[in-house]
């Protein structure tokens, strides 16, 4: 693997996060409609936590076998943000080296990484984003090409 690949290389840089005013149904819409398992947690573009759609199934499934809840708006009004999200997950920099990232999710019970640059978040790297570095080591692009001759003809 190459050591001067750093996380900003190979971020997601589009991110979409939620903030403390969402609802359950709503991170749940987030995962489905973006089809994305991991969600930031911000406050004025700031890292507070991190939710991932295991944390969301977990929930839902206790929630919805228990004789307490019978919809989605009764988990709705029962959890906050707060109490679904891990609070202040540990993040990354876009100079960090993926080298340093994926030792850190090695030995981490996660499997992304918000990006902060200045206490904003600026990207998320996930297992699936680190599998490019590996796929560019080992499949580098091909630096040789060739020009095939037409074929004009008779």
């Amino acid at each position: 693997m190459k050591s001067h690949f750093t996380v900003g290389d190979f971020m997601t840089d589009k991110v979409i996060v939620a903030g403390l005013h969402n609802k359950i149904s709503e991170v749940m819409r987030f995962f489905a409609t973006h089809k994305i398992q991991h969600l930031p947690v911000t406050e004025n573009d700031e890292l507070l936590g991190i939710i991932s759609l295991f944390d969301v199934l977990k929930l839902v499934h206790e929630e919805l076998v228990s004789v307490d809840c019978t919809s989605m708006r009764d988990i709705d009004e029962k959890y906050d943000m707060r109490k679904l999200m891990t609070e202040d997950p540990i993040f990354v920099e876009p100079e960090t080296t993926v080298a340093d990232a994926l030792r850190l999710l090695e030995f981490g019970k996660f499997q992304a990484l918000p990006v902060v640059t200045e206490n904003k978040v600026v990207g998320i790297i996930t297992n699936k984003d680190l599998i490019k570095v590996f796929a560019k080591d080992v499949n580098p692009p091909h630096t040789s090409f060739s020009i095939e001759n037409p074929g004009f003809g008779i």
